[in-house]
């Protein structure tokens, strides 16, 4: 059987059913190429055991995890909700076409943070991702399709990319933005968070990443309120 077990965002938030899970496998393997590792991975070893990390290649291209998961039960754990990179749901579809029962057990993640800001998480539009070495055409046109309907655009970023950076180089991708109401979610769901709101080029974090851009669309009266409070 394949565990797909989330962590959440930090130490605190390995739910009990997460626990339960780790506590069944007998392999146990852990990524973070697709987010920040926030997550105390020696703490977990102490009490469940050994826990191999795996590179993103190791993950795609290569079976250890379906291979253990066909003999013993196995956990494979992810920061945040395990679910949200679309790189999971093919683990567990992979492991289905195999004939391995799967169990995803869920956490708090980056898009449920979101609503903390103020901002309402119904009014999200499409979610996009900056990289820290491209510049993807597709991302400022998603974020004008959002605007174009009234919807915030959340801009999540390669992990221990500086949003400061992040934000410039929207900004030179379309000049136009410099003056669009942003608001900065740094370090979510920790003791440290931080939460701020500017325009996009005064941008600027106060501490460590993860740092995660929402660019703001229309607004209800009370999310100015909520904004304005922050």
């Amino acid at each position: 059987m394949l565990h797909i077990v989330g962590l959440g965002l930090d130490d605190g938030e390995i739910t009990e059913k997460a626990e339960n899970s780790l506590q069944a496998a007998e392999k146990i393997f852990v990524e973070f190429y697709t987010n920040t590792e926030t997550v105390d991975i020696e703490r977990l070893e102490e009490r469940f055991g050994e826990i191999r990390r795996l590179s993103r290649s190791e993950v795609e291209r290569q079976d250890a995890v379906m291979e253990a998961a066909e003999e013993k039960e196995t956990a494979f754990l992810v920061s945040g909700d395990p679910l949200t990179a679309t790189t999971h749901f093919d683990i567990k579809k992979r492991a289905e076409e195999r004939g391995i029962e799967t169990r995803v057990v869920h956490a708090p993640s980056i898009l449920t943070s979101l609503a903390e800001t103020g901002l309402n998480i119904y009014k999200m539009g499409r979610v996009v991702t900056l990289p820290e070495n491209s510049r993807p055409e597709s991302i400022t046109r998603y974020i004008k399709k959002n605007l174009s309907a009234g919807l915030h655009t959340p801009v999540l970023l390669d992990i221990d990319y500086d949003a400061g950076e992040a934000a410039q180089k929207l900004i030179e991708m379309e000049p136009e933005l410099q003056d669009r109401e942003a608001v900065l979610l740094e370090r979510a769901n920790n003791e440290n968070q931080s939460i701020s709101c500017c325009d996009l080029r005064s941008l600027k974090p106060e501490g460590e990443t993860p740092h995660t851009i929402i660019i703001v669309g229309e607004k209800s009266h009370v999310e100015r309120e909520n904004l304005e409070s922050l």
